[in-house]
C-alpha cells in the first residue's frame, strides 16, 4: 500500500504541472486507440502489459495522461525473465516490476523526430537553424521508474529517509553521434556489447534497438523494442556495488552529506522528514536529477557526470608511490583538501562522455586536464552505463597535474600541507598548476606557517591580527602566494647575484650564491641599518628527481615564512623622518626638509606620491663633498640654504617615476631597465629651468647614472654603490638605490 500511495501520489501532484509540456508533445486528435489496446492488437506484448497491470500502470496505458512507451516484446521479455534466474513475471515483487516497466514509460509523448534531436528549449517552434544546435544531445527523459525512499546512516551515524527521483532513460540517436563528430557503432556498443546498433536514421534506446518506430496511440507513441530495458542505476549505487573500487567510493564519501528537503517531506512525507544525498563540492552522483527542478526538463536531458574510477589497486599504488613518499602513513591523514582534488579530478560534469572523444583528446575537465588513458583495455565489465552519467572503472590512475606541477609538493609532502589550504583558499591552485607556462615556487613548511602567525584550525587559515584571531583573508593569501611564485621557471643560481621578480609588481626574490632573501626582508637594512638580514639555504624539490611538469620548487630555511610587504613601511616616510645621523641617507633626508619638499605632520613626500619613484640616494660622504664643493644648487658651501625653490628643484631629480616611464620594475642588475628616464625635478641653467631625465645603465655587473637634459648639457657618470650587491630597496611606494656622488653638469 506505501508503494502504491507513493506512485498515485507522484502521479497527481506532478500531473498538474505538466500541461506546457503537454502542448508541445500531444498526439494527434485522430488516433481513437490507447497505448493498451495498440500493444494488445500487436498480439506479442502480453509479458509487458501483464507487467504494467501489476505494477498499477495501466491506467496510464489507458489514457490517463500523455506517454512514451518502450514495449519489449514477448520473446525478449521471457529471455530477460530467464536471466534474471526467474520463470515469470510473476515471480517479480510489486517493487521490482514498477521499477521495470516504470523504466520503459516516459514522461509526454514523443515523436521519433522529437526524440532523434529533443529540442527542450525551443519546443515545436524551433527553426532549422536552432534544430542544429546541440542536436541530439538533450538524451535522457524521465521515466517512471523509481526506488521508493531508502533507509540510510547519515555522517554522524543517524538514521535518515532518502527520497529517490525517477530513472532518466537514454535515447541514443545518430544525431548525437554526428554532433560529437564520433562514431555512433564504436561509441554505442563499447557501453552495449550484448546490444546492435541499428539507430542510422533514428536511436537505440539504452541497451536495445527498435523493432518498429512511432506506433499512434491516442495517449503518447510506441516504439517496439528487440530488448528489456534494464534499469539504469546511479553511478554511486554501481561503485557500492563493486568492492573493487570501494577505496574510491570511500574517498569519494569523504564529501558526502544529507540534507533535508522541507518541500519533499510536505509533499511526500506522510509524517516522515525527507532528506537528499549530496557530495559537495564534488558531483552529486548518488542523485538521480543533475537539478532537482522537474521542470528543467533541457538540464534533466542534457546534464550528465562522466566518472573515472580508479580501483582499489591504483590507488594503493599510488598512494605508496606517491603520499607515503611524503610522509603519510594512511589515506586518512591526508588532507581532505587534498583527496577532494585527486577525485574531482576523475569527474567530468558536464555531460555524458564516450570513447572516441576521450580518444581524440576532446575531454578537458574542470582544472585544465586532459584526460587520458587507453579506452579500449578497460574491461567490458568496468564499463557502465547509468541514469546520471557513465562510469569508466579503470585499473589506473592518471594523476592530476596540480599533483606533479609546481603544486605538487603541497600536495604530496605532509609538512607543506598548511600550504595546499591557502593556494586552494586564494583560488590560485588551478592556475598555478596549468602548463601554459613556467614558474619556480617557494613552498613554506607547516612550521614556517606557524612561526608567521598563520595557522590551521577546522580545516581554515586562521592569523593573528592585533591580538585578535581571526580567518586570514583571501587578499592577504593571494599575496602571499604570488610572493612565493616567479613566472618564468628560472634555475637559481648557486654562485653569484640573481634577482628574480615575484608575481607581486615591484616585488623580488634575492640570490647571493644560491641563498635567498626576499626583498620585504632586505628592506629592514633600510629601515633600520644596524640591523643583520641574512640570506639563507635553499633546497631544491624534485618530482622523482626531475622538475615539476610546469617549473621549479624549493623549500627554505627562514625561521617563519616570507611575509609579503607591509602598507606602514614605506622609502618615502623613511626619507621624510630620519634624524639619526647614522642612516647612509641622514643627509639626504635633511636636505629634503630644508627644501620645503616634507610634510612634517604627516611624514610624507607629497611630490612624490602615488608615483612610485626609484630614489637614487647619494651617501652622506658624496653629499658632504658636494655641499663643500659648492655642486648643490641653492645650498651654500657652509650648508645654509640660499634658495629654497633651487634646492627643492633639484632634489627632485634624484626621483624617477616608474609608471609614467613605462617601467615595471626597479632597476638591478639584468633588469632590462636602462636607457633616459624622466625625473621629477628641473635643472636651473643661467635663470632657466631645464627639463631633466636620468640615463640609467646596466654593465652587467654594475648599474651607473647621470643626469642629462638632451642637447643641452650631460651630467657626470655616478656608480651605484656595491655594498648592497646592486639590490634594489623595494618598497610599496617606491624603490631605492644608493650612488657613491651627486648630479652634476
Amino acid at each position: 500500500m506505501k508503494n502504491v500511495c507513493w506512485s498515485l501520489i507522484i502521479f497527481f501532484i506532478l500531473g498538474a504541472c505538466e500541461s506546457k509540456m503537454e502542448e508541445h508533445y500531444e498526439v494527434p486528435d485522430w488516433a481513437e486507440r490507447s497505448a493498451w489496446e495498440v500493444l494488445q492488437e500487436q498480439g506479442n506484448y502480453s509479458i509487458f502489459l501483464k507487467g504494467a497491470e501489476k505494477a498499477g500502470f495501466k491506467p496510464i496505458l489507458e489514457g490517463k495522461g500523455l506517454v512514451t512507451v518502450m514495449a519489449p516484446n514477448d520473446e525478449a521479455f521471457s529471455e530477460y525473465i530467464v536471466s534474471c534466474g526467474k520463470s515469470s513475471i510473476d515471480d517479480f515483487t510489486r517493487d521490482e516490476v514498477m521499477k521495470l516497466i516504470g523504466f520503459h514509460l516516459i514522461y509526454y509523448s514523443y515523436d521519433k523526430d522529437k526524440l532523434i534531436n529533443f529540442r527542450p528549449l525551443e519546443g515545436d517552434g524551433a527553426t532549422e537553424e536552432e534544430k542544429e544546435v546541440m542536436a541530439g544531445l538533450y538524451y535522457k527523459h524521465r521515466t517512471r521508474s523509481y526506488d521508493p525512499p531508502t533507509i540510510e546512516l547519515d555522517t554522524n551515524g543517524r538514521e535518515v529517509t532518502v527520497y529517490h527521483n525517477e530513472r532518466l532513460l537514454p535515447v541514443f540517436s545518430y544525431k548525437l553521434f554526428n554532433t560529437k563528430g564520433i562514431n555512433a557503432k564504436y561509441n554505442y556498443e563499447y557501453f552495449y556489447p550484448n546490444s546492435l546498433w541499428t539507430g542510422e536514421d533514428g536511436f537505440n534506446v539504452s541497451n536495445s534497438s527498435v523493432n518498429e518506430y512511432e506506433l499512434i496511440a491516442h495517449n503518447g507513441y510506441i516504439y517496439l523494442l528487440n530488448q528489456v530495458l534494464k534499469p539504469l542505476e546511479t553511478i554511486y549505487k554501481e561503485l557500492q556495488q563493486r568492492d573493487e573500487y570501494s577505496r574510491y567510493l570511500e574517498l569519494y564519501d569523504r564529501y558526502s552529506y544529507y540534507e533535508l528537503d522541507p518541500q519533499l517531506t510536505v509533499d511526500f512525507g506522510k509524517g516522515n522528514d525527507l532528506y537528499r544525498h549530496y557530495h559537495s563540492p564534488l558531483p552529486n552522483i548518488a542523485c538521480e536529477w543533475p537539478v532537482n527542478n522537474f521542470r528543467d526538463v533541457a538540464n534533466l536531458a542534457y546534464m550528465a557526470y562522466s566518472v573515472f574510477a580508479s580501483s582499489n589497486t591504483a590507488l594503493d599504488n599510488f598512494f605508496e608511490n606517491y603520499w607515503q613518499q611524503g610522509g603519510y602513513n594512511s589515506f586518512d591523514e591526508v588532507s581532505d583538501i587534498a583527496i577532494k582534488y585527486l577525485i574531482y579530478n576523475t569527474v567530468y560534469k558536464e555531460s555524458i562522455v564516450f570513447p572516441e572523444e576521450i580518444k581524440k583528446g576532446n575531454i578537458i575537465n574542470s582544472f585544465d586536464m586532459k584526460i587520458d588513458f587507453d579506452v579500449d583495455q578497460v574491461p567490458l565489465e568496468n564499463r557502465f552505463m547509468c541514469t546520471n552519467g557513465v562510469l569508466y572503472g579503470l585499473n589506473e590512475l592518471q594523476l592530476p597535474s596540480m599533483f606533479t606541477s609546481i603544486t605538487g609538493p603541497a600536495f604530496r609532502y605532509k609538512d607543506l600541507s598548511y600550504y595546499l589550504y591557502m593556494l586552494d583558499a586564494s583560488g590560485m591552485l588551478v592556475g598555478l598548476s596549468s602548463g601554459e607556462t613556467t614558474m619556480t615556487a617557494l613552498i613554506p613548511t607547516n612550521h614556517q606557517m606557524i612561526e608567521g602567525g598563520i595557522n590551521l584550525i577546522d580545516d581554515e587559515l586562521w592569523s593573528e591580527e592585533e591580538g585578535e584571531l581571526a580567518p586570514l583573508n583571501t587578499g592577504r593569501m593571494t599575496d602571499i602566494v604570488n610572493l612565493h611564485t616567479v613566472t618564468g621557471g628560472e634555475s637559481i643560481k648557486s654562485s653569484g647575484t640573481q634577482v628574480l621578480r615575484t608575481n607581486i609588481p615591484f616585488t623580488y626574490w634575492y640570490i647571493k650564491d644560491g641563498e635567498i632573501i626576499t626583498s620585504v626582508l632586505f628592506n629592514e637594512k633600510f629601515i633600520n641599518p644596524f640591523s643583520i638580514v641574512s640570506f639563507v639555504d635553499l633546497h631544491p624539490l624534485t618530482y622523482n628527481g626531475k622538475d615539476w611538469s610546469n617549473g621549479k620548487a624549493y623549500t627554505y630555511d627562514y625561521e617563519e615564512m616570507f611575509l609579503p610587504l607591509s602598507p606602514s613601511t614605506s622609502v618615502l616616510n623613511q626619507l621624510a623622518i630620519t634624524r639619526d645621523t647614522r642612516y647612509p641617507y641622514f643627509r639626504f633626508s635633511e636636505l629634503l626638509r630644508n627644501a620645503g619638499l616634507v610634510d612634517i605632520a604627516n611624514g610624507t613626500l607629497p611630490f612624490a606620491d602615488g608615483l612610485r619613484p626609484v630614489i637614487f640616494i647619494p651617501t652622506n660622504d658624496a653629499l658632504s663633498r658636494a655641499i663643500s664643493a659648492g655642486q648643490i644648487p641653492g645650498v651654500n658651501v657652509d650648508g645654509f640654504v640660499s634658495n629654497q625653490k633651487a634646492l627643492a628643484d633639484y632634489l627632485k631629480n634624484y626621483f624617477v617615476p616608474t609608471g609614467a616611464n613605462g617601467m615595471t620594475t626597479y632597476p638591478y642588475i639584468g633588469s632590462g631597465i636602462q636607457g633616459q628616464y624622466s625625473t621629477l625635478g628641473t635643472f636651473n641653467r643661467d635663470g632657466t629651468s631645464l627639463n631633466t631625465v636620468v640615463v640609467i645603465k646596466d654593465n652587467g655587473n654594475s648599474l651607473s647614472v647621470k643626469l642629462n637634459f638632451p642637447g643641452v648639457f650631460e651630467g657626470e657618470e655616478v656608480n651605484v654603490i656595491s655594498d648592497y650587491d646592486y639590490f634594489p630597496f623595494a618598497f610599496f611606494d617606491g624603490g631605492a638605490h644608493f650612488i657613491d656622488d651627486v648630479f652634476k653638469k
